[in-house]
């Protein structure tokens, strides 16, 4: 418990940075703890040990089918970016906006060998093959994984939807909705 008080006067701050401050005067012991999220594929400080350690052929089952006891994970997936494999995309700005409705088809999920090492490289949604950029297996290691779950979690949370608000046998669940393209095939 901490007894004694901190006043200052702090202008244009963000709450964390006014912790940051307030602890370091008190002297508050910490841990820091830099795997509970992944958002950034690449970027230090995140979880993304975690991912590297999945052996590559199961990187996009286990995504989909998670079981914290067989490897650990991080807690969290700030999806924040956008991430991409080959012709596979995940970003929530490119999300239509009506995902959640009874006509709307499911997302087209990855292949499930995705971030196998056997796609590296990615197009960026609507450019041309020849803009074709190189990336690294333990890249698309990363990026597979937050596609795969992402597109796992979206399409769970669509059929979820579609079974409690549209009539039975009433609802597209066919995965025909491709992010990458913007079209349903």
């Amino acid at each position: 418990m901490v007894t004694s008080s901190f006043h200052a006067t702090i202008t244009s701050t963000t709450p964390p940075d006014a912790y940051c401050i307030a602890a370091a005067h008190l002297e508050l012991p910490h841990t820091l703890v830099d795997s509970m999220m992944i958002s950034s594929s690449g970027v230090g400080g995140e979880g993304w040990k975690f991912i590297q350690n999945i052996p590559s052929e199961e990187v996009c089952p286990f995504a989909m089918d998670f079981d914290h006891s067989k490897y650990p994970l991080p807690s969290v997936i700030h999806f924040c970016q956008h991430y991409q494999v080959d012709k596979f995309f995940f970003s929530k700005r490119k999300m239509p906006h009506d995902i959640f409705t009874c006509d709307f088809p499911l997302l087209v999920e990855p292949p499930m060998d995705i971030g196998s090492g056997k796609y590296l490289s990615f197009i960026a949604p609507n450019r041309p093959a020849t803009e074709r950029k190189s990336i690294s297996p333990e890249k698309e290691k990363m990026e597979a994984f937050v596609v795969c779950a992402l597109t796992k979690a979206v399409n769970d949370a669509s059929i979820h939807f579609k079974t409690r608000h549209c009539s039975e046998g009433g609802w597209n669940d066919k995965k025909t909705y491709n992010l990458w393209s913007g079209k349903k095939s």
